[in-house]
């Protein structure tokens, strides 16, 4: 009885191969080429590109003589010119919403920050829950390093509540309105010096808040 015996086909491993020699350019497969090209130029893309792109569109937006900016359908402020506007929109803008976003200027390393939202209390009560979601939220506590809390009346005829603290590493003030059913909260912070610098713009735009016709719609 006669055994038939196989010879198992000798495979070379596909990764052992050479590429043909019109496909070889310094060794390497130039088959592959138009892949590694493509990623390198995704490469390309997301990690020079974009943030190029990114890096040369300017945000600023730099208030004028004139402006003020809208807190509330009826409510605004005045600002001086050259502060940027980070948000929030002028009196003469409008956006795709209703509502209207937080209103946030900066000048320097100083944040003049401006919001609005539906409240049924006095500007008293809104400046104890303001700092108490601060509280809750950030673990800070304006009223814990804050003077006395003073009152204070706009030229357009608004009364409010206003604290102000001053430490070493910054200082600001927080002043709050309860105008038509709306608590108006002002936050401001910024490094002492950059503060005492502007205190005198800071104090012109808190008291430059009042009533204005029409709307923003």
């Amino acid at each position: 009885m006669s055994v038939t015996s196989s010879t198992a086909h000798k495979h070379e491993p596909l990764h052992g191969r050479r590429p043909p020699a019109d496909h070889r350019f310094l060794g390497f497969d130039t088959r592959v080429f138009p892949h590694a090209l493509a990623i390198l130029a995704v490469w390309m893309l997301w990690t020079v590109i974009v943030p190029a792109i990114d890096s040369a569109v300017s945000s600023e937006d730099p208030t004028g003589a004139g402006d003020r900016m809208a807190v509330t359908e009826t409510v605004s402020f005045a600002v001086p010119a050259g502060w940027n506007v980070d948000s929030g929109f002028r009196t003469d803008q409008h956006g795709a919403s209703d509502s209207l976003p937080r209103v946030t200027l900066t000048d320097g390393t100083v944040t003049v920050s401006v919001d609005a939202d539906t409240f049924s209390g006095t500007a008293d009560e809104l400046l104890s829950q303001t700092d108490a979601v601060s509280l809750a939220t950030n673990g800070s506590s304006v009223l814990a390093v804050s003077g006395a809390r003073q009152p204070i009346s706009t030229a357009g005829g608004l009364s409010g509540v206003q604290v102000s603290f001053d430490t070493p590493r910054s200082a600001g003030s927080v002043t709050t309105f309860v105008v038509d059913g709306k608590g108006i909260r002002v936050q401001v912070v910024g490094p002492p010096d950059q503060i005492a610098a502007r205190s005198r713009e800071i104090t012109d735009m808190i008291a430059s808040i009042g009533t204005h016709e029409g709307d923003t719609k």
